[in-house]
């Protein structure tokens, strides 16, 4: 398999789970200065963080801890069940039809994006800059999203008349808290992406925090907690999870092809028995 084409990845991921924790368990992971666990290996101790600095490359998440999902309303529950995920145990028995739109290759979305969606459930991140902006861009599907410094007010409605449209990763506005923690508040996603692997869903009215906090040169403690009363019943922590510095600061390159996966369903998928629309 390409480096560069992860070709459903959704698809594939029940399939090699087995093989990539027999890899993990014989040692190291390919790349320069990983381990089993997919932390680089750091000087120790670490040095400093520097002040409000983020920029570099970072990979994650690891140790992730999330809340339980809450109770969802009415109109949250009706879009959940009509999604169907691949292969998860949660919700379906065995491999089945799945509507993923991943599996065609559509954009992961925010926040889902932040699972490092791959076989090994771990992915990268760089944080750049612009004027008056912040840029973070993604391993999977090389996407990137602005956040914008500058104090301006999130939009108060999207897809109404003199509004802005939604977004697949939202409308983003960022400050810093102290000299290490950087956070950033998001509204504004287009309802289409997924929440997560089995499907949960975000409105276009939730509001979504990020709090990326720095502790040392090397460490990144990072928490995205969801406020989307549209669709469930209280807010939640959707993500309590650590990223860590890549020692050679490679920004690996990660895509969905659609010409590919369109093999993949034909030549193999569904000659397997698997359906996939």
């Amino acid at each position: 398999m390409k480096t560069h084409s992860i070709v459903v990845s959704v698809v594939v991921l029940a399939c090699l789970t087995s093989v990539t924790g027999r890899a993990a368990q014989r040692g190291r992971i390919s790349g320069d200065g990983f381990v089993t666990e997919g932390v680089p290996r750091m000087p120790n101790p670490p040095g400093p963080a520097p002040t409000r600095d983020l920029s570099g490359v970072w990979v994650g998440p690891q140790n992730n801890k999330p809340d339980p999902v809450p109770a969802m309303t009415p109109a949250g529950e009706a879009q959940f069940k009509l999604r169907k995920p691949y292969g998860t145990a949660s919700r379906s028995d065995g491999l089945g039809a799945s509507n993923d739109p991943f599996i065609t290759c559509d954009p992961l979305g925010f926040p889902r994006n932040l699972l490092a969606h791959a076989v090994s459930s771990r992915g990268r991140m760089i944080f750049g800059s612009a004027p008056d902006r912040l840029l973070i861009a993604y391993e999977q599907q090389r996407v990137w999203r602005e956040v914008w410094m500058d104090g301006r007010a999130l939009p108060k409605a999207v897809d109404v008349r003199g509004a802005p449209e939604s977004r697949y990763y939202g409308h983003s506005v960022g400050h810093w808290e102290n000299n290490n923690t950087l956070v950033i508040d998001t509204t504004g996603v287009d309802e289409r992406p997924w929440l997560d692997e089995v499907g949960h869903p975000r409105s276009s009215s939730a509001r979504i925090q990020e709090r990326y906090t720095r502790g040392d040169q090397y460490n990144l403690q990072v928490t995205v907690t969801i406020d989307d009363p549209k669709f469930y019943t209280k807010p939640w922590t959707w993500m309590r999870a650590n990223f860590y510095w890549v020692m050679g600061q490679d920004f690996a390159e990660t895509f969905c092809i659609p010409s590919e996966g369109i093999e993949y369903r034909d030549s193999l998928a569904r000659p397997s028995g698997i359906q996939i629309p």
